[in-house]
């Protein structure tokens, strides 16, 4: 039996059949609408440098594929949530109050929930991959044109709400050949998460399309900007079912990039247009319309920014979040700069770190349940996996790591999916901002010098590039209310 057949046996989670006594009656109609614009920059009107793959910028050749944010807006009368998804590599909490405030999206009864989709060959948005290491590469004339557009169109979605209702779908595919994890222990979400909006008479509104692995299937020799896989991804759905695809990064630390025979577009439109499949095969099996709800909650934490590079380069990327004490007291805008200098001359001390706001949320949608997670949380924070359920033929920890980690003291459940209180359960990282990776604490191992340097033997990429240990377990306790 072929891999693609394998896959198409999969552990269908049904919404639909399971939830389906509302039938064909209004109860199950909401209002829905969606669209996308086009963000793609001007490389003769804006300095831009694609972000992601080391610690400088690449500046781009030219235009592979557009980029976009793509929208779909639910709403039962009450409350109303967009969801607004960018052909991005990371948004920062600042972006994402400014497009709250631009669209009135900040009011009560109105909640926009913000994705990036993790783009690796997109401009820099994070101030982090610039001409060279520590400066930014964030062109902000071309921020400023990208919110604008995202903003309007939110704006124009919204006004054309109509009736609609919802069908969603978890199927669990074979990762193998579209998703791998090259850290110990070997943990890939297997869920695929479809949900569909529809009209009452069956005409596709958009399609939502939730997996874990990230958008990097071209890598640092590329300079051509790109979607990657989930461009192709949606522009398969988008031709083959109508509407517009939203496509929403899962968990995808780990870290979880694409199982591929070489790093090539071709490549990527392979990845993109099998799992559009998987996802419209998952959609065939899904039930009847559900009722039609929608539901959001948030809590706004605040995370210490312990890691020591950042704390260096503070100047570059101090405009995506304000800089806080640890009681969440503003600090001056001079500190942007007194810092790094005094932690460069003599380390900060743990009470001089400076904080940080940021956001975890849970959205409702019909039969599905949103877990917003504000950076790239590992998949065992989110199912488990320590025993080798979900290891897709890998070994467990790999015989070649020369400093494998201790299993025996990693964390017990209940997991993130354990505790979501649905059937259709979506984690979604990259949500209302960027801290970077989000390592589980008992395996978090990074040197005690200024640079990070040397890096410590085995696998240990992800801790230079999180915001530092503590995030983690604040992140995740917030996540842990919003689900009770």
């Amino acid at each position: 039996m072929g891999r693609t057949a394998r896959r198409l046996n999969p552990l269908i989670v049904a919404c639909g059949a399971l939830l389906g006594l509302a039938g064909p009656s209004s109860h199950a109609r909401g209002l829905a609408a969606a669209g996308k614009v086009d963000i793609t920059p001007a490389l003769d009107t804006h300095q831009v440098y694609l972000a992601g793959f080391g610690a400088r910028g690449r500046r781009p050749e030219g235009v592979h594929d557009p980029l976009y944010a793509r929208i779909v807006v639910f709403s039962d009368g009450k409350k109303t949530v967009a969801i607004a998804v960018l052909d991005f590599l990371g948004l920062y909490r600042n972006d994402v109050q400014d497009l709250r405030r631009m669209t009135r999206f900040d009011k009560e009864g109105r909640y926009l929930f913000v994705v990036a989709a993790h783009q690796h060959s997109a401009p820099d948005t994070l101030g982090m991959w610039g001409p060279v290491p520590g400066v930014s590469g964030v062109d902000h004339g071309y921020m400023r044109g990208v919110k604008e557009k995202v903003a309007a169109k939110v704006l124009e979605v919204n006004d054309k709400l109509k009736p609609a209702r919802l069908r969603a779908v978890v199927s669990r595919v074979d990762p193998r050949g579209l998703c791998k994890d090259i850290r110990d222990p070997a943990v890939i979400d297997p869920d695929l998460g479809v949900l569909a909006v529809d009209t009452p008479d069956g005409e596709p509104v958009a399609t939502v399309v939730n997996w874990s692995c990230h958008a990097e299937v071209l890598d640092a020799s590329n300079r051509l900007i790109t979607a990657d896989y989930p461009g192709a991804l949606c522009s398969a759905v988008e031709e083959r079912r109508g509407g517009t695809c939203v496509f929403l990064p899962g968990s995808v630390g780990g870290l979880m990039t694409p199982d591929v025979k070489s790093r090539d577009f071709g490549e990527a439109r392979r990845i993109g247009s099998e799992l559009g499949g998987l996802a419209l095969k998952a959609l065939a099996d899904a039930g009847p319309p559900t009722v039609f709800s929608v539901g959001y909650k948030s809590e706004t934490v605040l995370v210490p920014i312990e890691n020591s590079r950042h704390l260096m380069f503070l100047p570059s990327m101090v405009f995506g979040h304000k800089l806080r004490n640890s009681s969440g007291i503003p600090l001056p805008p001079s500190s942007a700069y007194s810092l790094p200098a005094l932690h460069v001359l003599r380390r900060l001390k743990k009470h001089e770190i400076p904080w940080i706001e940021t956001e975890v949320s849970r959205l409702d949608l019909g039969p599905a349940c949103v877990l917003g997670i504000p950076g790239e949380v590992f998949p065992e924070l989110s199912m488990g996996g320590y025993q080798g359920q979900f290891r897709a033929g890998q070994a467990l920890t790999s015989p070649a790591n020369p400093d494998p980690p201790d299993l025996s003291r990693a964390p017990a459940g209940p997991y993130l999916k354990d505790l979501m209180p649905c059937k259709a359960k979506f984690v979604v990282g990259l949500a209302n901002d960027e801290l970077g990776y989000l390592v589980p604490d008992y395996d978090f191992k990074v040197p005690d010098s200024l640079t990070l340097l040397p890096r410590r033997p085995g696998h240990h990429y992800e801790e230079t590039n999180s915001i530092g240990r503590s995030a983690t377990r604040i992140v995740l306790d917030s996540a842990r209310r919003l689900l009770q």
